[in-house]
C-alpha cells in the first residue's frame, strides 16, 4: 500500500449537507447499486439517503469527517451514536481514483479518535458480504468479526476503543438476526 499525502490535504469536519459531499454519496449510490443491485428490494439511493443526517451532528454525540485535499473530499465517514458508549461508523469511503493510497486506513484511524475525544468507548460498524476489502481492512485494523458468512447479510464488527470496553459481544440494540433480501445471506 502506497500512502501518498499532499501538502493542501486537511481533516475536517462537515455538515452532512455540504455541498462537496454531494459527489461523495452519488459515488456511494453508485458503488452499492453496482455491488447489490441485482437483489430484490435493495435501494441503494435509500440506502445512502437514509434521512440520518443529523444523527452525524455534534450536539446528537455525533460528526462527519472529511478528507479533503483542497476542496476536494477524497475520503469520508461518519460518527453517530448507537448507544451511551459505542458509536456506529457510518458512510466511509476513498475516492476511486485514489485508492491504494492508504485513505480509508486514515479516515477509521481519525474516526476512531474523533470517536474517543466524544466519550465512546467502542465501535460498532458493518459492511456487506461483496465488499471484500472492506472486511480487510476492518479485520487488519483490529475489528472483530461478529458474523458466519454464511448465515449473515451483513458483516458487523465491534472494536474497543478504551481498554476497559468490550468487543467480544455485538451492542444490544443491533443483535438479532440478519435481514431477509431473499437469499442474499448466500452470496458471497
Amino acid at each position: 500500500m502506497t500512502t501518498t499525502t499532499t501538502a493542501t490535504e486537511r481533516f475536517e469536519m462537515l455538515d452532512p449537507h455540504d455541498e462537496r459531499l454531494v459527489p461523495v454519496l452519488e459515488e456511494l449510490v453508485r458503488d452499492y447499486h453496482d455491488r447489490y443491485g441485482d437483489i430484490d428490494g435493495h435501494d441503494a439511493r435509500a440506502e445512502v439517503y437514509d434521512g440520518s443526517a443529523e444523527k452525524f451532528f455534534p450536539e446528537e454525540r455525533g460528526a462527519f469527517i472529511a478528507l479533503l485535499d483542497g476542496d476536494t473530499a477524497i475520503a469520508t465517514g461518519g460518527i453517530r451514536r448507537l448507544d451511551d458508549t459505542t458509536a456506529e461508523f457510518k458512510k466511509i469511503w476513498s475516492h476511486p481514483e485514489r485508492r491504494g493510497q492508504g485513505l480509508a486506513r486514515r479516515m477509521l484511524d481519525k474516526l476512531e479518535e474523533t470517536s474517543r475525544e466524544l466519550g465512546y468507548e467502542k465501535v460498532y460498524l458493518m459492511t456487506g458480504p461483496r465488499q471484500p476489502e472492506a472486511d480487510r481492512l476492518y479485520q487488519r485494523s483490529g475489528y472483530t468479526p461478529h458474523f458466519d458468512a454464511s448465515e449473515f447479510v451483513v458483516h458487523p464488527y465491534v472494536k474497543a476503543l478504551v481498554p476497559e470496553a468490550n468487543a467480544d459481544a455485538l451492542p444490544e440494540s443491533v443483535r438479532g438476526p440478519a435481514p431477509d433480501f431473499d437469499g442474499i445471506a448466500k452470496l458471497s
